[in-house]
């Protein structure tokens, strides 16, 4: 979930050329006191692994995956979640498992 403020909202409409009422109906949701949610999975801005308004991308999302972020563990599950879709977490979770020596094991076969 991308939190999206007004103007963000405003940027991205215009670039869109649609008004800002037009974009939040058809792109956002309205959460918990009104605030502005992206919350399609894949997202909808997503073309072929590259980002249709990548220059006036939300905060939110300029963060993504946010690995950089203190709370990485409470976040596990919905990085998972990303992992087939984003190179970035695809990469960095692969080169943890290394790092940690985590492999899968291979179960015995019986005879």
């Amino acid at each position: 979930m991308i939190e999206v403020t007004q103007p963000e909202a405003d940027r991205v409409a215009e670039v869109m050329g649609v008004k800002s009422d037009q974009f939040v109906a058809e792109n956002l949701e309205k959460g918990i006191g009104q605030r502005m949610l992206m919350n399609a999975i894949p997202c909808r801005f997503l073309e072929v692994l590259s980002c249709t308004i990548y220059a006036d991308r939300f905060a939110g999302c300029r963060e993504f995956p946010a690995l950089h972020l203190p709370g990485f563990t409470a976040r596990y599950f919905t990085t998972r979640m990303h992992y087939a879709r984003c190179p970035i977490i695809f990469n960095v979770l692969e080169a943890l498992k290394k790092e940690l020596c985590f492999f899968t094991p291979v179960l015995p076969v019986s005879v």
